[in-house]
């Protein structure tokens, strides 16, 4: 939609044009600027709503009340999901009762705003008014629903439509995808199939990204993939975006880059995940150098473009990149930054150990931080060895979270890796009497898909004793190739000899071994962790991947770490 300055509207499909004598005329003011035919743009609200008013107060004519609500739907295609809703209510409060494209149209303005007990009230008015069995009615409250998070609420309407064309199975695949519950899209995807219908695009694309999320198995987006070619739609622009995305996440750089360069169009969502893939596997120059590639080709960007190419400085300690790239975003191309924006920022300059420097920008914000970029903060001050910095942060934080557990932990490391034991047991204490419980950290492998999971000196797995003993062989190996424990990463007070073992014990590290011993040599390994590899860990992860002859990718909670020959992609910068 293209929002002008005035209400004298632009023609899409019709060569009627609206005479003159209409100017005044505020019934003719809405019911032409709302035709299907016409662009809506928000700049015409103030006027249009003026009319409605007036309409409103002398009795609507025959038909107004169809006008209006093609306005609501025009109003919420332009963007202006505020003014849809207060219309809406409005609406009824003068007595115009809604239709089924007024409930769409109001839906997604819902969706747009996220906003579920709202949702839930217009659910409730599309039964009373007898909607709710409309196809394009269940559709949207699926898509309302899924935005909202509410996952449950969408199956009960999927479940209760007597008839499902493709657009409901697809919308119901988007719900799934959006939850990150891939099990549950290949369940439905299957049932879709058995019961006679094809699949679009459109589904295929919402089966891809469910394959995405974390939970799912590394060979499931592969799997979909050949599907998307067995019913030729790889090359249509949304499955194809959608499969470099979904390789991007799942840890395949290269399959993504692939499809990537074989792309004849690409939308932004290409380039977005091109560029946030690079940035997430530690190709931060690749991510630069696609970034430039768009502003060469002169491709309209959003914030997610420039949120990805700064993670991608992020992650390589480009400061000075960085900051061009927020200065562009905002001077160039017109873009507020949001949370996230000035979240990365503060990551970029804390990474860097320009701790000052993040203080600084933090006040010049212009909203109060929020309490990840504390956190952010509180995790450079732990990295960085900066105990004072990070009291004053970790108060600020448990002043805005005070049931946090991460504040918490990352104060009492701080205090550990100063060697401030006493701060540290009175942090630990404090945790206890406030009942704050410390996220475990967890690790993932899939050995012939299935998914194995280990904690800290776990030893429930069944080959917990062969895991043990290639524990202990590869540990003799690396200190016969020169590695030595460094012990700062265990935050306890113990002899050294202790902390060398519950180091050769972290979840990490029991997830490689079975790795190691349950596939044929040189078989590459993929593993996930649900906090940050420990600097140890990350050692011993590099010197292995040149002994065994290894490609190992981990996932920790931010980013990927490709392992060959005894390097890493990261740089040892992470």
């Amino acid at each position: 939609m293209i929002p002008r300055a005035s209400l004298a509207l632009r023609r899409s499909r019709s060569t009627a044009t609206l005479a003159p004598n209409h100017a005044g005329n505020p019934l003719a003011i809405v019911a032409c600027s709302v035709q299907s035919e016409y662009e809506v743009g928000p700049r015409d609200g103030p006027r249009a709503r003026k009319a409605f008013d007036e309409i409103s107060h002398r009795g609507a004519a025959a038909g107004s009340d169809r006008a209006l609500f093609d306005y609501a739907r025009g109003y919420a295609q332009a963007g202006a999901h505020s003014d849809v809703m207060g219309l809406f209510f409005r609406m009824q409060a003068r007595g115009i009762w809604p239709n089924s494209f007024t409930f769409t149209s109001v839906l997604s303005a819902v969706a747009s705003h996220g906003a579920p007990e709202v949702g839930r009230c217009v659910h409730a008015q599309s039964v009373k008014f007898g909607c709710r069995s409309t196809v394009f009615v269940c559709n949207s409250l699926m898509n309302m629903y899924a935005k909202c998070g509410l996952v449950e609420e969408a199956k009960t309407v999927f479940s209760g439509m007597e008839t499902r064309d493709v657009v409901a199975w697809s919308a119901m695949l988007t719900c799934y995808a959006q939850a990150g519950d891939s099990d549950g899209a290949t369940s439905l995807f299957i049932e879709m199939t058995t019961q006679g219908l094809k699949p679009n695009e459109f589904t295929i694309s919402s089966a891809i990204d469910a394959c995405a999320c974390p939970a799912a198995g590394v060979d499931l987006g592969r799997q979909f993939h050949a599907v998307s070619i067995k019913y030729r739609y790889q090359d249509a622009i949304c499955v194809s975006s959608a499969l470099v995305s979904m390789y991007a996440r799942k840890g395949s750089i290269e399959n993504a880059q692939s499809l990537f360069l074989s792309q004849t169009d690409r939308d932004l969502v290409s380039w977005n995940s091109m560029i946030s893939g690079y940035a997430q596997h530690g190709y931060s120059k690749k991510a630069l150098d696609t970034f430039r590639q768009m502003e060469a080709e002169g491709i309209e960007m959003d914030g997610i473009t420039f949120l990805a190419v700064i993670i991608g400085c992020t992650h390589a300690g480009l400061v000075e990149e960085g900051q061009r790239c927020f200065d562009s975003m905002v001077r160039d191309h017109k873009i507020n930054p949001n949370m996230e924006h000035y979240a990365c920022m503060v990551d970029l300059y804390s990474r860097a150990g320009k701790l000052d420097e993040t203080m600084s920008f933090i006040g010049s914000m212009p909203f109060p931080a929020a309490p990840a970029i504390w956190r952010t903060l509180l995790g450079a001050c732990r990295v960085h060895k900066n105990v004072e910095l990070g009291k004053l942060v970790a108060e600020k934080l448990l002043s805005l979270e005070p049931l946090d557990s991460a504040t918490y932990v990352l104060l009492s490391n701080i205090y550990s890796a100063a060697g401030k034991w006493k701060e540290r047991d009175e942090m630990r204490k404090l945790m206890d009497t406030k009942k704050v419980k410390k996220e475990a950290g967890c690790s993932w492998i899939q050995i012939k898909n299935k998914v194995h999971s280990f904690i800290a000196s776990d030893k429930s797995h069944p080959l917990s004793e062969q895991i043990y003993a290639k524990l202990k062989e590869m540990t003799a190996r690396l200190k016969q190739e020169g590695y030595c424990p460094d012990t700062s990463f265990v935050l306890h007070d113990m002899p050294e000899e202790k902390k060398e073992t519950m180091l050769s014990m972290h979840s990490e590290r029991l997830a490689l071994a079975l790795g190691l011993i349950s596939t044929p040599p040189g078989t590459p390994l993929q593993i996930v962790k649900n906090l940050r590899v420990c600097g140890d860990c990350h050692t011993v992860i590099k010197m292995v991947s040149k002994i065994e002859h290894r490609e190992i990718i981990m996932r920790d909670f931010s980013r990927f770490h490709h392992f060959n020959s005894g390097t890493c992609s990261c740089g040892d910068f992470w």
